[in-house]
């Protein structure tokens, strides 16, 4: 691979299928453990696959293969349960979880992870209660999921840099600064590619590939959403950077929403209170 670009590199990989989405360990343990207490219609187990976005897409990727092509797309974890029945999405996902402890981890997944599987719990709940407080209940269900797939990409990176530099990767020192620039410029490449490969919804690869755009579509009040709970997010240092200066009032996405400066107050004192029992924190890595 000498002379070959590193972002050449990651992309054959990861087209090459040599790599899975990873998750946390503690979810490795707690899934199969609450679907031998429980069986495939725990309300629990489907909890804990909620809260995991590796765990989620693999659902959807069974849920919408090509078998069921012509069909809608789901769009929730219940109409995917529906369409697959109990006992076949629990064997999804257990096989989801067999696969992700095949990730070789090193020293990156276990230092960057936890901290994006926080940003992307801090991104659902914050989209859910921005769509219920905004009057869109109907879509907050969607609105957490969505928060929670948003950077799926970045896991797929993660696992790949780790994949690369265990092997070798002729030489390549993931310094924190290289980690960073990949996950910044390739993660929604990588993310809508991943989506589009498992033909989850089109809802969910709006979010992915418009979470960072500048421009706004006042029709789609999903991406909407994710866009301000991840500002919400980074503003607080519940994710991988941090962005203290964003005033999330004048944001387009406020505006378009409709939500003034009490109303996003209320929003940063919840993800405070939820994520740092009320204390905030000046990094996060």
């Amino acid at each position: 691979m000498t002379g070959i670009p590193l972002a050449e590199i990651i992309r054959e990989m990861i087209s090459a299928d040599r790599v899975h989405l990873p998750f946390l360990p503690s979810l490795a343990e707690q899934v199969p453990a609450c679907l031998a207490a429980g069986g495939p219609d725990s309300k629990r187990f489907w909890s804990l696959v909620s809260r995991d976005p590796a765990l989620l897409c693999s659902l959807f990727r069974a849920a919408n293969s090509s078998f069921y092509a012509g069909l809608q797309k789901t769009v929730s974890i219940e109409e995917a349960v529906t369409r697959l029945g109990s006992g076949k999405a629990a064997q999804v996902v257990e096989q989801a979880c067999q696969e992700g402890r095949s990730c070789r981890q090193g020293p990156l997944l276990p230092r960057y992870l936890p901290n994006l599987w926080r940003h992307a719990q801090g991104c659902a709940v914050g989209a859910r209660w921005l769509a219920i407080r905004c009057g869109y209940q109907r879509l907050s269900e969607q609105a957490y999921l969505a928060g929670m797939l948003h950077d799926i990409g970045k896991y797929l990176l993660l696992a790949t840099l780790e994949e690369l530099a265990l092997s070798g990767g002729d030489g390549i020192k993931l310094a924190d600064s290289l980690v960073a620039e990949v996950l910044a410029t390739m993660h929604i490449e990588q993310g809508v590619h991943l989506l589009k490969k498992w033909n989850l919804a089109e809802t969910y690869l709006d979010v992915v590939a418009d979470h960072h755009t500048d421009d706004l579509d006042p029709r789609n009040i999903m991406v909407a959403l994710v866009k301000l709970a991840n500002k919400g997010c980074r503003k607080l240092g519940l994710s991988l950077d941090r962005s203290p200066e964003l005033v999330l009032p004048t944001t387009g996405e406020a505006q378009l929403l409709g939500l003034d400066e009490i109303a996003l107050a209320e929003f940063e004192i919840m993800l405070e209170d939820r994520f740092f029992q009320g204390k905030k924190v000046s990094t996060v890595l």
